[in-house]
């Protein structure tokens, strides 16, 4: 199964309120599977604006979830 990343979404106005991240599996027959896990700022990241993020601090909560996310793709085909 080819699993990659789809989407890596900051959301909220001036600030980040949340982070959803959203992996897809893609089988042999084409079929797609999607898992999806949402990061919400802790108490000293809640007033970061949208510009103070930087792609690898994203990309770093992103290697954390990685392998929960493909599991959860993994175990969706299984069924």
């Amino acid at each position: 199964m080819n699993i990659k990343w789809k989407a890596k979404i900051c959301s909220g106005m001036d600030v980040v309120e949340r982070i959803n991240f959203i992996k897809e599996g893609i089988d042999s027959d084409g079929k797609k599977y999607t898992a999806n896990s949402v990061y919400v700022p802790s108490a000293d990241e809640q007033y970061k604006t949208r510009a103070e993020w930087l792609q690898s601090e994203i990309d770093a909560i992103a290697d954390k979830l990685s392998d929960d996310l493909d599991e959860s793709i993994i175990e969706q085909k299984q069924k």
